[in-house]
């Protein structure tokens, strides 16, 4: 009975802070999500550290497929989807979902690298940051399903 409790409490915890427990075989992606959260959060540290402040990078735009796009609204889009997006397609546990995440990822990386090839990020320390998290990008997991799965 104890037992019971204690996993309908750590549950509920879990709820009201919006995380669950991922499926075993989403393990490499849930890594793989705090890797790049990680490095993500060392770009903007980086930034931060380096004079490129938030509204320097939200002044620093490029054309993107037609589009005007900040370096800023390009890290926020990335932080959101590994907070929400990514997470909600864990949940729906899908063979289409990971075909989702595989397509929102190279938006970003796509987004990313442009702002690296463009050059107008001249800090070594910022650009090496970033290289980083692109290359983290670049390494998404593979997703296998286990036998009998959606």
């Amino acid at each position: 009975m104890k037992r019971a409790l204690r996993a309908f409490f750590r549950a509920l915890q879990m709820t009201l802070r919006g995380e669950s427990l991922a499926p075993a075989h989403y393990r490499p992606l849930t890594a793989w999500m705090d890797g790049v959260g990680s490095q993500l959060s060392l770009v903007l540290d980086t930034a931060d550290e380096q004079g490129f402040a938030q509204e320097q990078r939200q002044n620093l735009r490029l054309k993107l497929d037609g589009r005007l796009t900040s370096f800023e609204q390009s890290l926020q889009m990335l932080r959101h989807n590994l907070k929400n997006e990514y997470p909600r397609l864990i949940r729906l546990n899908d063979r289409y979902s990971m075909m989702v995440v595989q397509s929102i990822n190279m938006n970003d990386q796509y987004r990313l690298s442009r702002f690296l090839e463009d050059g107008l990020i001249e800090s070594l320390p910022l650009r090496q940051a970033l290289e980083e998290l692109n290359e983290r990008l670049l390494n998404l997991p593979q997703i296998k399903f286990p036998q009998g799965g959606q």
